[in-house]
Parts: C-alpha cells; sequence; structure tokens
C-alpha cells in the first residue's frame, strides 16, 4: 500500500510538470527533446507501482480490515446510538469497489456514509473524502472529533487508496472514510506483517465511538 501511494502521487506530480510543459511550450518556452524524454521515463517508472499490484490473499486483514468490521458492529450496538443506524459490510473492495459500487445503486440520496476502514492504535485521525467535500459530513465530524478529543483532519482520500466511501460520493452522496494510521501502518497493509498482536484494539475501540457520535450528530 505503501508503495502504490508514492506511485500514485508520483503520477500525479508528473502530470501536473507534463501539463506546465505543454504549455510553456505553447507559447514558445519549449524545453526540447530531453524534457518530454525525461517525463516519459519518469511516468513509466511511477506507473510501475500500480501495474504490479494484484489482487492476492496472503495478508490476515486485521488492520485493514477488520479493525472497520469491528469499530461498525461496537458503534450498531451501542445504546448512543440512533435507532436509523445501518450496518453494511461490503465485499469486493480491491476488485474496483465492486461490493459498494453494486449496493450503492439502492441507497438512497439523503442519507451520510461512514466508512471505515484501517484503525490502527497510533496515528492521525482522518475523515477522509473524494470529490466536494461533504459539507454536513465535514462540520459534524469536526465538533464530534472535538467534543471526543481527537484530532481529528477532514481531508482528501489519500492517493492511491481504495475506499468504499468512493462510489457514493461519485453518486453524489455524503461519505467519508474514517481512519488512523502511521507510515508503519500503511507498509504493514496487504503483507503478511498485518497481524492483530501488533495491535490492542484500541484504535478499533475509539473508531467504534465515534462513528456511534457522528451518527448521532447526524440523525
Amino acid at each position: 500500500m505503501l508503495v502504490r501511494i508514492a506511485g500514485s502521487v508520483a503520477l500525479a506530480t508528473i502530470t501536473a510538470l507534463t501539463i506546465v510543459a505543454v504549455l510553456s511550450a505553447i507559447i514558445g518556452l519549449d524545453g526540447g527533446p530531453r524534457l518530454w524524454d525525461t517525463l516519459q521515463i519518469a511516468a513509466v517508472v511511477a506507473a510501475l507501482p500500480g501495474v504490479s499490484c494484484f489482487v492476492r490473499n496472503k495478508s490476515v486483514g486485521a488492520v485493514d480490515n477488520a479493525t472497520g468490521v469491528v469499530a461498525a458492529i461496537l458503534a450498531a450496538q451501542s445504546p448512543s446510538s440512533p435507532t436509523n443506524l445501518g450496518v453494511l459490510i461490503t465485499s469486493a473492495e480491491e476488485l474496483g469497489l465492486a461490493g459498494a459500487r453494486r449496493w450503492c445503486g439502492s441507497a438512497q440520496s439523503e442519507d451520510f456514509f461512514l466508512n471505515c476502514d484501517t484503525v490502527d492504535d497510533a496515528g492521525d485521525w482522518r475523515a477522509m473524502y473524494t470529490t466536494l467535500r461533504p459539507k454536513c459530513l465535514g462540520d459534524a465530524a469536526g465538533r464530534v472529533g472535538a467534543r471526543l478529543g481527537l484530532r481529528l483532519r477532514v481531508s482528501r482520500l489519500i492517493p492511491g487508496i481504495l475506499a468504499d466511501s468512493i462510489p457514493f460520493s461519485d453518486r453524489g452522496m455524503e461519505a467519508v472514510t474514517i481512519s488512523r494510521g502511521t507510515l508503519n501502518t500503511l507498509a504493514r497493509i496487504h503483507t503478511r506483517r498485518d497481524f492483530s498482536t501488533v495491535m490492542t484494539g484500541k484504535g478499533a475501540a475509539e473508531a467504534s465511538v465515534l462513528l456511534s457520535d457522528l451518527a448521532k450528530e447526524l440523525a
């Protein structure tokens, strides 16, 4: 995952540089053949992590995403959660978000969607979104995070990461992915090192409280 993120960021950077180079060439500031050769080689190298990513079954999946499932179930069981809180556990996330895309066709546009994906014991809390910033969800996340004493950052989804909130956002619904972790967390994801023995489960427990309070705030 960490390598895939690095490749996605590199590709985005090269794309931006290519656009600048094209605009410069239009106004007569062409960098010459060496510049274009360099950009092409850099693009190929940056694309290699994405091209070499295949769906396998090597990881136990403790942090990604047993923690998210645990957090969602605990939130649903919480007495403080609203009665209209529903739990959806999807499959085939790494196959183009197939499970979430199939289900969101029947979703109601006025609903809010809280995806919980990868919650480690340490690291920064994030409420990540795609497309436009979800106003109601983003504001509610800020209020609930402050009330719980969490440093919850509402930001765009990290490039290179697939999350089940994406299909809902693509349909114009308000959706975020709640996550917590460090660079070490990203380095463990999709590897044989993603065992439960390296976690206490504290992050998942805290995430359940966050999900429950967010659902109540939005009810």
